[in-house]
C-alpha cells in the first residue's frame, strides 16, 4: 500500500544505467588490481622456464641452489651443493630463477 507510490515513480532505464556504469567500473578496478598483475607473473615465469639451458644456476621453490646439467622435455636435471655426484630431477616449474648464490661472508658488528 505504502509501496505501491515509490514502484510508479521510478523508471527502469533510469537506474540500470548508473548500476551497469558501477558494475563495469568495478570490473575494470579489479582487472587492473588483481587479475593483469597474476597474468604478467604467469608470462615471466613461463618465459623463464622455457630460457633454461644447461649450465645455468637456478634457485629452486624449496630454497636450493643447483647447476641444470640435462634438460629432457619438462623435467631438468640438477646438480645440487658442492658435491658433484647429486643429481635431482625437477620439473621447470620448480625454477623460482635463474641466479648464483651469495656466498660472500659477512661480518655482523655487536653494538654495546
Amino acid at each position: 500500500m505504502y509501496l505501491l507510490p515509490l514502484l510508479e515513480t521510478t523508471t527502469t532505464t533510469q537506474s540500470i544505467v548508473p548500476t551497469l556504469m558501477i558494475y563495469g567500473a568495478l570490473f575494470a578496478f579489479m582487472w587492473f588490481v588483481l587479475i593483469r598483475p597474476q597474468k604478467k607473473k604467469q608470462k615471466e615465469a613461463l618465459s623463464l622456464q622455457n630460457a633454461l639451458k644447461v649450465g645455468d644456476p637456478v634457485l629452486l621453490n624449496s630454497g636450493m641452489y643447483g647447476k641444470i646439467v640435462d634438460v629432457v622435455n619438462n623435467i631438468i636435471i640438477v646438480e645440487l651443493g658442492t658435491n658433484k655426484s647429486v643429481r635431482v630431477p625437477v620439473q621447470r616449474a620448480g625454477v623460482i630463477s635463474i641466479t648464483e648464490p651469495d656466498l660472500s661472508i659477512v661480518k655482523e658488528e655487536i653494538e654495546d
